[in-house]
């Protein structure tokens, strides 16, 4: 169309020419960033996890370049580093060995795009209550950006598969979600994996196009790359190739059969191959210490990961069927009951149970409809059997947009199959909208929280801790150690050891490193278990070789808090309390303050 060249005509052209189209986008555009900042503003808080702060500094680590390396020490990758050939520097970070890299990389190109004098004082000033950390609204910050990706992504694909109502419908309902939202603030880079997912099937669409024609193009190879980078993002999440490699080879046949096949492994080992090949060169698995999981479980005080990565020593855990299938059942379990219903569809989720009963018109639709079926299914089964239990990404909380995506599709089904509602489509679905939306809404009308996570973090303490140590001039003679160290690392950006569960282990880290400084949090000391031990602490007066059955080897120093009478030979015997479940302790050869 024309520009309008007079007021007739630019009042047409806003009322129903193109400049309505243009219109109807802004004010959508202004109404998800309104949303989006005022959400974000409302319920942020901060880092929740050990392992999203890790991945974050790594992510820090690499915009300053020094590659992907880890201000937290722990005492297993201190073993196993040392047992093939790599002895402890102070002055030389660790290499990161538990997490995938993906996450990290795209922080430290969210740090990098700065300007140099904003990175500066957002990650060196002191946070002033009630505000938060700078670095974590960097987090914040990127994690917002790849939810918007991860909308339009959804609005295209839906699109695609069905109508523009379905789009704005899918794209609406995911904006709407407030588990969604909760991943976002929670800034532990699961609107990430939405994007990559939403990518990889679109290109799977793409690809069964070329499928029909029989003849493999490079939608087959994305789908491989989408593949890999999921890889790297959550180690579980490389389970969809598999997936893709069956597709291919039922898909196609003869010649093309096999350059299908390697178009897709081609596109999943290119970004792939490089951390592999680093990993085996490090510690001879192809995800390093990360191949563990499969024999760990958070929460059982057996097999939990956090304590196997404390412990100064090179085994590695055994795989027991037993446990590895409660594990993976419970896993399962948790994801059928429960976060299917509530990890970001909700009504939706029920429309895309249901629409499994019902074969879509469009031959693509439902066959890409099946594939994802399949892939959910995969996907979560290998969450489950592969992974701890720690990391709060959930493979049913990244597939959250396709669940909402071909959910939408069945819902117009329904609509348009009944004679009542279709007459009122508009309503019904402001109706299903507005109730998807009653709980972010209620989460936006709070007040202001603390932009930070306490307990157990309280970025000032944390930072104080780091300039304490340095204007003490042991910054790298002494180490740091504590309960939370990738919290620690995170805001007081110096290296910190993570406490070790036994005490011999801290002995030897005290050959390696003398540790002028331990901080033990709310995450160790909270109130009962303080008093408890504190009714007992008299007795405790010396290093004993056992363990107490419950509070194991730290018990007898924890009691000692109270008391103040630490136990003979332990090297920490300064006492610095900020409150009742929060102390420092000193070693009283760190020099003086001047």
């Amino acid at each position: 169309m024309n520009r309008p060249r007079t007021l007739q005509e630019l009042v047409h052209w806003l009322e129903v020419g193109t400049g309505a189209r243009w219109v109807r986008l802004a004010a959508c555009l202004v109404g998800a960033l309104a949303l989006s900042l005022t959400v974000a503003w409302k319920q942020f808080h901060g880092a929740t996890s050990e392992v999203t702060l890790l991945q974050a500094d790594l992510g820090r680590q690499l915009a300053e370049g020094e590659g992907f390396t880890t201000l937290v020490n722990y005492p297993q990758s201190s073993a196993v580093l040392e047992a093939r050939g790599r002895a402890f520097s102070a002055t030389q970070a660790y290499p990161e060995l538990s997490q995938a890299p993906l996450y990290s990389i795209a922080i430290a190109a969210a740090i990098r795009v700065l300007p140099s004098e904003m990175r500066e004082s957002l990650f060196t000033a002191v946070p002033v209550v009630p505000d938060g950390y700078g670095g974590d609204y960097v987090l914040l910050g990127l994690n917002l950006v790849l939810f918007w990706i991860a909308l339009a992504l959804t609005f295209e694909l839906a699109l695609r598969l069905f109508s523009v109502r379905a789009a704005w419908l899918a794209m609406l309902a995911l904006m709407f979600s407030v588990t969604a939202w909760q991943q976002v603030v929670a800034v532990n880079g699961t609107p990430l994996l939405m994007m990559l997912a939403l990518v990889a099937f679109r290109a799977w669409w793409a690809a069964e196009a070329a499928a029909d024609a029989g003849v493999p193009r490079i939608a087959v190879a994305i789908m491989g790359l989408a593949s890999g980078l999921l890889f790297l993002a959550e180690y579980s999440a490389g389970v969809l190739v598999l997936i893709a490699l069956g597709w291919a080879a039922l898909r196609f046949s003869g010649r093309n059969r096999l350059v299908a096949l390697a178009l897709v492994a081609a596109g999943f080992i290119l970004p792939a191959a490089p951390w592999i090949v680093r990993n085996l060169a490090l510690t001879g698995s192809p995800v390093a210490l990360a191949s563990q999981n499969v024999a760990l479980k958070a929460g059982d005080p057996t097999a939990e990961p956090a304590l196997l990565r404390t412990r100064l020593s090179t085994e590695s855990p055994r795989i027991e069927l037993r446990k590895l299938g409660n594990k993976a059942l419970t896993g399962l379990q948790g994801t059928i009951q429960t976060h299917l219903w509530s990890g970001g569809g909700l009504f939706l989720s029920a429309f895309f149970v249901a629409g499994w009963l019902y074969g879509f018109k469009t031959r693509t639709t439902n066959r890409l409809r099946w594939l994802f079926t399949f892939s959910f299914a995969a996907l979560v089964a290998g969450q489950a059997f592969l992974n701890s239990g720690e990391s709060e990404r959930l493979a049913v909380f990244w597939l959250a947009p396709l669940i909402v995506t071909f959910g939408a599709g069945f819902f117009f089904v329904l609509l348009d199959a009944n004679s009542l509602l279709r007459e009122w489509p508009r309503l019904v679905l402001l109706v299903l909208l507005a109730v998807q939306a009653l709980p972010l809404a209620r989460d936006a009308l709070e007040p202001r929280r603390l932009h930070f996570t306490y307990p157990p973090y309280f970025p000032q303490l944390l930072i104080g801790l780091r300039e304490e140590i340095e204007q003490r001039g042991a910054l790298n003679r002494f180490g740091a150690m504590a309960d939370i160290p990738a919290g620690a690392a995170w805001y007081g950006r110096h290296r910190v050891w993570a406490q070790p569960e036994r005490l011999r282990d801290f002995q030897a880290i005290m050959v390696k490193q003398p540790v002028g400084a331990l901080l033990l949090t709310p995450r160790t000391l909270d109130r009962p278990f303080l008093s408890e031990l504190g009714a007992r602490g008299s007795a405790l007066t010396s290093i004993r070789g056992g363990s107490d059955d419950r509070f194991g080897e730290w018990g007898q120093i924890y009691g000692a808090l109270l008391t103040g009478r630490m136990p003979a030979g332990f090297p920490l015997t300064e006492r610095q309390p900020f409150a009742e479940n929060l102390y420092v302790l000193l070693n009283p050869a760190l020099p003086r303050l001047q």
